[in-house]
C-alpha cells in the first residue's frame, strides 16, 4: 500500500500502539541509536513500548515508499525539531501519537503535518481558549452544551492548529492564534458536526509568522480521539486511507 503515492495525494496510516512483546522487540531492532535512546528516556515502560512501535512503524512505512531497508533510513531534525529524511528525498511525512494510537501521514513534494490527541472532558479548556485563541475560537468553545462537547470543540481546534504548526515546522506558540475553522463553523450557534467537517479549510496566518496557505481537515479516528491533517497549499489533496500498519 506504499507504492501509490502521487504528488497531490496523502497517505494516512493508523498504528495501534499496544502490540505483542515480539512485535515490540522486532521493531526496536530497526530503530536508530538516537531513537532507542529517546525511547529509553520514557518514564514508564508502557510509554517506552508505544514509542518503539510508533517510530518503528514510521520506518516501515517510509521504507516501503522508498524501497529501502527500514534500518537504513537516516532521519534528521530541521527547524524547531521537524523530522525529515536526510538527503534530497521529496518524501514528506508526519507522525503523531497519543495514548494507544499513532497516525502517520506521507506525501511527496508538499509539507504535511498530522496531529491526534485523546479527549479529556475534565480539563478546564475555556480559560486557555480565552487567553490564547482568537475570539471566535473562544466563543466556539464556550458555546458548547456541556463539558464534554466543550472539550471536543477545544480539541478539534487544537489538533488543527498543531497539524499546521507541524507541517510548517513552526513553534506551537505561533499557531495558537491561527483561525482554523470557517466563519460558519466557528459561529457559536453552528453545529460542530456540520457537513463541512469533511471538507478542507484553507488556513493563512495574517501575522505572517507561518507563511503560505495550508489545507486543513479533520481525520476519522476511533471514539475518544480527534485528529487533523494539514498540507501546504490552498488545494486540498486527495486522501488515501486510513491504512492500517497491519497491511505492511
Amino acid at each position: 500500500m506504499t507504492d501509490d503515492i502521487d504528488s497531490p495525494g496523502v497517505q494516512v496510516w493508523t498504528v495501534p500502539l499496544d502490540r505483542p512483546p515480539a512485535t515490540v522487540a522486532a521493531l526496536s531492532r530497526i530503530l536508530s541509536e538516537r531513537e532507542a535512546e529517546r525511547g529509553d528516556r520514557c518514564r514508564f515502560e508502557n510509554d517506552r513500548r508505544r514509542f518503539i512501535v510508533a517510530h518503528g512503524a514510521l520506518r516501515l512505512i517510509l521504507a516501503g515508499c522508498l524501497d529501502v531497508p527500514p534500518e537504513e533510513l537516516r532521519l534528521e531534525r530541521g527547524r524547531h525539531g521537524k523530522p525529515r529524511l536526510a538527503g534530497s528525498s521529496d518524501l514528506r511525512f508526519s507522525l503523531s501519537h497519543s495514548g494507544e494510537l499513532a497516525l502517520v501521514a506521507v506525501t511527496r513534494h508538499r509539507e504535511v503535518g498530522v496531529d491526534v490527541d485523546r479527549l479529556r472532558p475534565g480539563l478546564p479548556v475555556e480559560p486557555f481558549a480565552e487567553r490564547f485563541f482568537p475570539a471566535a475560537d473562544a466563543r466556539f468553545v464556550a458555546a458548547a452544551a456541556g463539558p464534554t462537547e466543550r472539550a471536543e470543540r477545544f480539541l478539534r481546534l487544537w489538533t488543527r492548529k498543531e497539524a499546521v504548526v507541524k507541517a510548517a515546522g513552526a513553534r506551537l506558540a505561533q499557531g495558537l492564534s491561527l483561525k482554523v475553522l470557517t466563519d460558519a463553523e466557528s459561529d457559536a450557534e453552528s453545529d460542530a458536526e456540520s457537513e463541512s467537517d469533511a471538507d478542507a479549510d484553507v488556513v493563512r496566518d495574517p501575522s505572517g509568522q507561518i507563511p503560505g496557505a495550508w489545507s486543513v481537515r479533520d481525520l476519522p479516528v476511533p471514539d475518544g480521539c480527534l485528529a487533523a491533517l494539514a498540507v501546504a497549499g490552498a488545494v486540498a489533496p486527495s486522501i488515501s486511507g486510513p491504512h492500517s500498519v497491519d497491511e505492511l
